[in-house]
């Protein structure tokens, strides 16, 4: 597999697989989930894909496996703008090396098979990423679902705010401490040693 990092810095170099990335978004965010209506181009973007953004793409033999975005919470970003207010536990993150981590995805037919360790491989990319750029905390509105994983790879979560539903499932506002430790836990269970993310 190979993981990149995609901004507005090197896009050019990535139109094809910026657009697949978008292609799946719009498969899974409005075809699957209707969390948006469709877009006429097929591909899906929100107000937050902005110069601020960073994609990581996933793909294994030139297909595309995953994605995710990467918005520093001093921009104006999901939590900021669509869910403050369950942020009831602590205040709602608004810095440079706090990163919110949404839009993230595996696309249909690699989630049952091999799907933990595809999870952990885009979780150890992540985590890389992070401290690489020098975050502090990554996290955002997530389905609950996640924590557990975080936990068996040691990853340290903090609550911000209390669960709310959305389309049958708990979702809550959680940030994980950015460490050496936490991507190494990623790592083995993804099964990979070195560093994902493509140079």
């Amino acid at each position: 597999m190979r993981a990149d990092l995609i901004d507005h810095t090197n896009a050019a170099l990535f139109e094809s697989q910026l657009s697949a990335f978008f292609a799946a978004r719009h498969d899974i965010y409005v075809e699957e989930l209707t969390w948006r209506p469709p877009a006429v181009d097929g591909l899906e973007r929100d107000p937050f894909d902005t110069l601020a953004a960073t994609y990581l793409v996933v793909t294994d033999e030139n297909r595309l496996v995953a994605g995710s975005r990467l918005v520093p919470t001093s921009e104006p970003h999901l939590a900021s703008e669509y869910f403050a207010e369950t942020l009831n536990r602590a205040p709602l993150p608004r810095e440079a090396d706090i990163v919110e981590w949404t839009r993230g995805f595996i696309v249909a037919g690699r989630r049952e098979r091999g799907g933990m360790r595809l999870k952990a491989y885009c979780c150890a990319a992540v985590m890389e990423y992070c401290l690489a750029a020098r975050m502090r905390r990554v996290g955002g509105m997530q389905d609950v679902r996640w924590l557990s994983l975080w936990r068996r790879m040691g990853w340290r979560a903090h609550i911000y705010g209390d669960p709310m539903e959305i389309d049958g499932r708990s979702w809550l506002p959680a940030y994980c401490d950015v460490t050496e430790e936490a991507m190494m836990g990623a790592r083995q269970r993804a099964g990979v040693t070195g560093s994902i993310l493509h140079a």
